[in-house]
């Protein structure tokens, strides 16, 4: 009986401990810890130096209630916006360090959405959506400006993909041109110019006759080679002028990207900096005045600790890359490449909400922005993203214009230069020819002036942009300064009658000669003695004591002189006046030498008196 009682107690107490007292756990096992929000994180560094997807995949995930109440902004492509007008597929060389902003995401993800506002979005304030509105209007006007100056400099500093279009027009016209014209009427000049060189033989001018001869041979020589090879002739003078270029960006120009310490001994493809000066100064363009100016209206500031470790993880959110895209379009079943297209897009929409929700922990304050209930600090940002796109793209817009027409300027002096060579064989009639050549001398210093003021003035945005202690107003101005100072120092360089070619006669050698220093070269060649006796004669209280000494006649002087001025029309011309001239108030006392002692003229100079000095 006692053993039953015992039994049953056993049983109950067993069943009692089953109910309320849980799985029993070993003594070796741990529950699994829950770290708390932000420990787990990657520090500062380690967002700088490790992949954005390895730091991202450290955070703690969302938990499912909120997520029911959030909606993260869709990524976008690369050609999206105003901007996506002027963009077009890298052509450069994908693999390589330094890739930025601009060379991986080209425009994409730079306007704003509102989030965490509510589980019902269509009932928030109507304020969100307008400010938003607003700030996406000004960051797509800012970005298509922006876009344009990149285009325009990445086409100008590749004239082969630029005019590679052109080069079978160069080749056919040279060709048909040397062919009917060159070959033609080029004998007809050559018989000319025989004629001349013996017409200048007879008159013993063998001097002017050999340098007849060798310009005609020289001009003969250049136009068929440029005939025989013309594409090769425009394509020399882009290589030259395009290495230089290359060389000029990497001296002053945004510095190259910094090898790594895995690379520093290997010279393979992954280890170099594969973009183009151009596309360099693009990722420059587009990290400071679209990607920041963006960051301050997402997250309040672009130099907080913030902005530098969420915002590059925050971007990559919402924009997809180059690689994204063909990864996607390379998939030939239209099912398989929706479904990795929604997967990619899914992937990227969770990323935005773990890197928010690490945000609003962190950063509170941070986070408002970011919800987009500070639509006028967005404003704000987009208004100075404007500012700084026109003062930027003032100067660089007009350099690579220039730089365009200086390219231009080489495939029309090939196609002209046949045509102009016909005329060109007679030395006295080559002034078609050499102004043709004055216009591509002209370009060649266009190219190489505009080209280092782009480079530089980018560098000094780039500086100017990262100092955090110059508020943005301030920047916007010391921007627009810098365009100003380089378009006045780089104006005399720049005028479209220099790019004319004019000849040095008419040109240049007009423009270094002042007038005073052509008037000095016209009294030396007429006769230092004359000019100097005319002016002897001009002045009264100069006159020589000796009265016997002859005096230089003031109308042969003056007929000289009139000469001379008709000769130099840079000179200033002096007149006779119309009104009768007055007697004079003053009188000069000179005694009369004694008559017996007249000394005999000397050739020394005349003794001028100390009292009409």
């Amino acid at each position: 009986m006692n053993r039953l009682v015992s039994g049953a107690l056993a049983t109950l107490v067993l069943a009692l401990g089953t109910l309320f007292a849980g799985p029993v756990t070993p003594a070796t096992a741990q529950p699994p810890a829950v770290a708390a929000p932000g420990d787990p994180a990657c520090s500062l560094e380690e967002w700088q130096k490790y992949p954005l997807q390895t730091c991202i995949d450290r955070l703690q995930d969302v938990a499912s209630a909120r997520v029911q109440c959030l909606e993260a902004p869709t990524p976008e492509a690369p050609d999206n916006g105003m901007a996506g007008w002027f963009i077009s597929k890298p052509t450069w060389d994908q693999r390589g360090i330094g890739r930025d902003l601009y060379s991986r995401y080209g425009y994409a993800g730079y306007d704003y959405t509102t989030y965490d506002i509510g589980c019902a979005q269509t009932v928030m304030h109507p304020d969100y959506k307008f400010e938003n509105t607003v700030a996406n209007g000004e960051f797509m006007l800012a970005g298509g400006i922006i876009g344009g100056s990149n285009a325009l400099r990445e086409r100008a500093w590749d004239p082969g993909q630029m005019w590679g279009w052109a080069d079978p027009l160069v080749e056919n016209a040279t060709q048909a041109i040397y062919s009917k014209v060159f070959s033609v009427f080029g004998v007809l000049t050559l018989a000319v110019v025989g004629l001349y060189l013996i017409w200048r033989s007879r008159n013993a001018q063998l001097s002017g006759a050999m340098t007849t001869a060798g310009w005609a041979l020289f001009v003969m020589v250049a136009v068929t080679a440029i005939a025989a090879w013309p594409i090769r002739s425009a394509h020399v003078a882009d290589t030259a002028l395009t290495s230089t270029l290359g060389v000029v960006h990497d001296a002053v120009g945004p510095s190259s990207a910094k090898i790594p310490p895995d690379c520093a001994s290997l010279d393979t493809v992954d280890c170099r900096d594969n973009r183009p000066p151009a596309v360099r100064s693009s990722d420059t363009a587009v990290r400071t005045l679209l990607y920041r100016n963006w960051l301050r209206g997402l997250l309040g500031s672009a130099d907080s600790e913030t902005a530098e470790k969420y915002g590059p993880a925050l971007y990559d959110s919402k924009s997809l890359t180059w690689g994204d895209v063909q990864a996607i379009q390379q998939e030939p079943d239209p099912i398989k490449r929706a479904q990795d297209r929604d997967t990619l897009l899914r992937k990227k929409q969770q990323n935005w909400m773990k890197v928010a929700e690490q945000i609003r922990t962190e950063d509170p304050d941070a986070y408002q922005y970011l919800q987009g209930t500070k639509g006028m600090e967005r404003i704000g940002a987009g208004f100075v993203a404007i500012l700084s796109a026109i003062s930027f793209a003032l100067f660089d817009i007009v350099a690579s214009v220039l730089v365009l027409l200086g390219f231009l300027i080489f495939r029309w002096a090939v196609i002209a230069a046949p045509a102009l060579g016909t005329v060109g064989l007679l030395r006295p009639a080559s002034a078609g020819l050499r102004r043709l050549a004055g216009a591509v001398l002209a370009a060649v210093f266009n190219i190489a002036i505009f080209g280092t003021g782009a480079a530089v003035y980018l560098s000094a945005v780039d500086l100017i942009m990262s100092t955090p202690s110059l508020p943005g107003w301030l920047q916007v101005t010391l921007m627009l300064l810098c365009g100003v100072v380089a378009w006045i120092l780089l104006r005399p360089y720049r005028r479209i009658t220099q790019l004319g070619g004019n000849t040095p006669a008419n040109g240049w050698a007009r423009a270094l000669v002042r007038p005073a220093a052509a008037t000095a070269a016209a009294t030396v060649a007429g006769g230092a003695a004359a000019g100097a006796a005319a002016a002897i004669a001009g002045r009264p209280e100069t006159r020589p004591d000796a009265p016997n000494e002859a005096k230089p006649a003031p109308t042969e002087t003056l007929q000289r002189e009139l000469v001379r001025s008709e000769a130099l029309p840079e000179q200033r011309r002096w007149v006779t006046p119309g009104l009768p001239e007055a007697a004079p108030s003053q009188a000069i006392y000179r005694p009369e030498p004694v008559r017996e002692s007249a000394p005999e003229p000397s050739s020394s100079q005349p003794v001028v008196r100390a009292e009409a000095r």
